[in-house]
C-alpha cells in the first residue's frame, strides 16, 4: 500500500457535429478525469501520476455523470484501498478507477526507464488497426468510404438501423460497389429490428461480403435462428453488458465479440471475455464509448496487451471532436493508430478540478497484469 493524492477534474468536449445515438442528442461529450499522484517519500512532491477517464455516454450507461460522480467522490472520500473490482461500482467508474491505478503503474515503470511499448512489457506492436467509422448516408455516405479508402483503412464499419430497412439496404449494397475487395465490411444495427426486419436485412445484404453484423436484433434469443436462416455473420456487443452470464450466450453464427471496457468495467472483465473468446475460437474487437483520447489510447494499450489476434479496433470516434483532451491528440495513421513515444496525459487546459483529497492506493503486486 502507498499513499497518493487524488484530484477529480470535469470536462467539456464540444462535439463537430450533434451526435444522434440511441435516442439521444448530444452537442458536447462531458465526462470527468480521476488523477492518481504518487507522493515522494523524500521530497513530498507529486512525481508520477496515472489518469483514468469515467464518462458516461446519455442512452448508451444506466447511470447518470451525476451517479458516477457521486460515487467516485465518496468512494475516494472514504480512504478505502482503490480497486475497480467491486460490483456495487458504476461500469464507468470501476473503468476510469482501473485506468487510473494501471496508467500510475506505467508512470512509475517509465520513470524507471522502462518503455511502456516494449515486449519486456508484453507487447510485440507498435501500432494496431482500426476500423472507419461512417454513419452517413446517400451521395455523403458514398464520399466517406472513399475518404476512408483512401485514408488507408483496411476496415470499414457503417452503423445502420436508424433509417427504414430499405434504405439500409440500398446503403449497404452501395458502399459495397464503392469499397476494394480487400477492404473488410462491417454493420452496426445497435439492436434496432424486430425479427421481419432483421430477416429482410440480413437476406438482402448476405452477397455483400459482411465481415459481420453487430445486434441486429432487439431479442438476442433469435440470433441463432437468424443465422440459421440467412448464414449472414454476428457479432455480440450489448447483449454481453445486458446478459453478461457466458453460459447464454448465443453460439451458432457468432464470430466476434465486440467489448465496450467503458461499459463493461475493469481490466480483469476484459481478460474474462477475451478468455472466453479464445475458447470458442472467437475474435475480440475493442470499442470506445464515445471517450476522449485519453481513453482511446488506453483501449488501444490494452488489445495490443491482451488480443493476440489484432482486429481492427473500433477506436474512429476521435475525429467526432472539435479538440481532444490529449496533446498532442490521438490521430490515426494510414488506418492504424501508432503507438506515441511517451504516454500521453489530459491537457490542464481543458480540464476544471472540483475535488481532490488522500487515499492509499493499491501497489503493483496488487494491480494483476
Amino acid at each position: 500500500m502507498e499513499s497518493c493524492r487524488w484530484e477529480l477534474f470535469r470536462y467539456s468536449l464540444p462535439l463537430k457535429e450533434p451526435l444522434r445515438m440511441l435516442g439521444q442528442v448530444l452537442n458536447e461529450r462531458r465526462g470527468l478525469i480521476l488523477r492518481l499522484i504518487e507522493i515522494s517519500r523524500e521530497s513530498s512532491t507529486a512525481d508520477n501520476f496515472g489518469e483514468g477517464e469515467i464518462a458516461p455516454l446519455p442512452g448508451l450507461h444506466p447511470e447518470y455523470l451525476s451517479q458516477a460522480e457521486s460515487q467516485i467522490r465518496e468512494y475516494l472520500s472514504a480512504n478505502l484501498k482503490p480497486t475497480p473490482r467491486s460490483e456495487a461500482l458504476f461500469g464507468s467508474v470501476r473503468f476510469g478507477l482501473d485506468m487510473a491505478l494501471r496508467t500510475l503503474l506505467q508512470s512509475q515503470q517509465q520513470s524507471a526507464g522502462r518503455n511502456y511499448m516494449s515486449a519486456e512489457n508484453g507487447i510485440n506492436k507498435k501500432q494496431i488497426p482500426v476500423n472507419g467509422l461512417t454513419s452517413a448516408s446517400g451521395k455523403k455516405l458514398e464520399l466517406e468510404c472513399q475518404q476512408l479508402q483512401d485514408a488507408g483503412f483496411k476496415t470499414i464499419k457503417i452503423k445502420v438501423g436508424r433509417q427504414t430497412v430499405q434504405e439500409d439496404i440500398e446503403r449497404v449494397k452501395s458502399a459495397r460497389k464503392i469499397l476494394a475487395d480487400d477492404i473488410s465490411l462491417r454493420l452496426d444495427a445497435n439492436r434496432a429490428w424486430e425479427w421481419e426486419e432483421a430477416l429482410e436485412f440480413a437476406h438482402a445484404v448476405k452477397d455483400c461480403r459482411i465481415e459481420y453484423c453487430e445486434e441486429p436484433l432487439s431479442e438476442f434469443q433469435k440470433l441463432e435462428e437468424l443465422h440459421q436462416q440467412t448464414e449472414i455473420p454476428l457479432a455480440l456487443d450489448e447483449t454481453l453488458w445486458h446478459n453478461p452470464n457466458s453460459q447464454t450466450l448465443p453460439k451458432k453464427g457468432i464470430r466476434t465479440l465486440i467489448l465496450k471496457p467503458g461499459i463493461i468495467g475493469a481490466w480483469e472483465n476484459i481478460k474474462f471475455w477475451t478468455a472466453y473468446a479464445e475458447q470458442n475460437e472467437l475474435d475480440v474487437v475493442l470499442s470506445s464509448s464515445f471517450e476522449s483520447g485519453l481513453s482511446l489510447h488506453w483501449l488501444a494499450y490494452t488489445s495490443a496487451k491482451l488480443i493476440s489476434k489484432q482486429p481492427a479496433a473500433g477506436l474512429d470516434t476521435g475525429k467526432c471532436f472539435a479538440h481532444d483532451l490529449i496533446d498532442p491528440p490521438f490521430t490515426l495513421t494510414n488506418g492504424n493508430y501508432v503507438f506515441p513515444e511517451t504516454w500521453p496525459t489530459a491537457n490542464q487546459n481543458y480540464l476544471h478540478k472540483i475535488a481532490e483529497g488522500n487515499t492509499r492506493i493499491a501497489t503493483e503486486n496488487d494491480v494483476r497484469s
